[in-house]
């Protein structure tokens, strides 16, 4: 326990070192985009998870060696890498997912593509080493690849995305029953030290950002939960997917006084 303890504390205080050194290498290397306002601030800050979640983790296996700890890792740490590759790309003409389909079908493939084709592969990869069954094998894929998007859909206003992780985070923390708890618990605190930029538009977690937030929960709540709670989640996710892509968000976010409040709060 001792070793988990000391592990939290330093990646916790590695999170609050690594925020502005994180902002400088982007800034200086011109890793910038606009956001609703037009304004060019950096991109790709959820770059600032990994320092703490490395050194979190590798504490944390003195105290519990689970093979789900290492998922936990690697999957964050690749779908960070694949969103950067999104978030570095000058063309940003093909959003959504018609759009990268509508290109697939030109022949070309888009790193939008490329990021759900790899989210895809990442989750079935995870989900053969969490799953005893093929029913589990499909769900727990569907599960993980869905969540990894899903915070991608809100990333499109200051600190709106980090906002609905620490709200989903904090309902995975209380409901964990299992090492995923701690990590649950750190996540929240780097969240809440990375959030203040967010909220003043000093810089975006980008797909980096919202494609690691998501992943990690798809993991986490495919270890924690039964299985006919992750059917009634993936159902939960597909509509919301399928209603990103007819509607828009913010329109009805702004047009509801409470979620418009909220939305706003800090910014």
């Amino acid at each position: 326990m001792q070793y988990a303890i000391i592990g939290f504390v330093i990646a916790v205080m590695t999170g609050k070192f690594f925020l502005s050194q994180i902002y400088n290498i982007l800034f200086d290397s011109n890793m910038l985009q606009e956001n609703f306002k037009g304004e060019k601030i950096p991109i790709g800050m959820g770059l600032f998870f990994i320092p703490s979640l490395i050194i979190f983790s590798m504490f944390f296996q003195l105290y519990n060696n689970d093979t789900g700890i290492n998922l936990i890792l690697v999957g964050c740490i690749l779908m960070a890498f694949v969103g950067y590759l999104d978030d570095s790309t000058v063309d940003k003409s093909n959003k959504g997912l018609k759009g990268h389909i509508k290109q697939l079908f030109k022949n070309k493939v888009t790193t939008g593509m490329l990021k759900a084709l790899a989210g895809f592969g990442i989750s079935l990869y995870i989900s053969l080493s969490i799953s005893n069954s093929l029913q589990e094998i499909i769900i727990n894929t569907l599960l993980i690849s869905l969540f990894t998007n899903f915070m991608n859909l809100w990333d499109l206003r200051p600190g709106r995305a980090t906002k609905v992780f620490i709200l989903i985070a904090i309902i995975g923390f209380f409901l964990s029953i299992s090492y995923t708890q701690y990590y649950f618990g750190l996540f929240i605190c780097l969240s809440l030290i990375y959030i203040k930029g967010d909220l003043t538009a000093k810089y975006m977690l980008g797909d980096t950002g919202s494609n690691l937030l998501g992943i990690f929960l798809g993991i986490c709540f495919a270890i924690d939960l039964g299985f006919y709670y992750k059917i009634a989640l993936v159902v939960f996710l597909i509509v919301m997917h399928i209603f990103a892509e007819k509607v828009s968000f913010s329109k009805i976010i702004a047009k509801n006084k409470l979620l418009d409040k909220i939305d706003m709060m800090g910014r």
